[in-house]
């Protein structure tokens, strides 16, 4: 029995950034999936074992709190490892999402500089 590859989740809606979260997970051979709204993480994660979920925490488009609240509430997904990135300034709003659950809070530069790490550190292939 071989090793399975990780699939993330990617919440977000800036497509610049998502492209580049999606030519990480490409070079590190990880499938991907986006998702942009509440019924598209339903829909596009079921039947899916989701290894990591990165959320742009600060996403002016998405409902951040709706999608990850549903998440939380999921009873297959509910204990995946969730990294959520924003811009550095954002201290309450970080605070905000750490409360509610999410697993690493991180500047949205410091994601950037170093996501091949921490994508492959969180957490390891099934």
């Amino acid at each position: 029995m071989g090793i399975s590859r990780k699939t993330i989740c990617i919440v977000a809606d800036d497509m610049f950034f998502s492209s580049k979260i999606q030519n990480t997970t490409k070079n590190l051979d990880i499938d991907i999936v986006k998702v942009k709204n509440r019924e598209e993480l339903q829909e596009k994660i079921e039947g899916k074992t989701i290894d990591l979920v990165i959320i742009d925490l600060a996403s002016s488009k998405i409902d951040v709190e709706e999608v990850f609240a549903e998440l939380k509430n999921s009873k297959k997904h509910g204990k995946v490892f969730c990294i959520g990135y924003l811009p550095h300034v954002e201290r309450e709003l970080a605070d905000k999402f750490r409360e509610k659950g999410v697993d690493l809070v991180i500047p949205r530069s410091k994601f950037s500089r170093e996501m091949g790490a921490i994508i492959k550190a969180h957490p390891k292939p099934r």
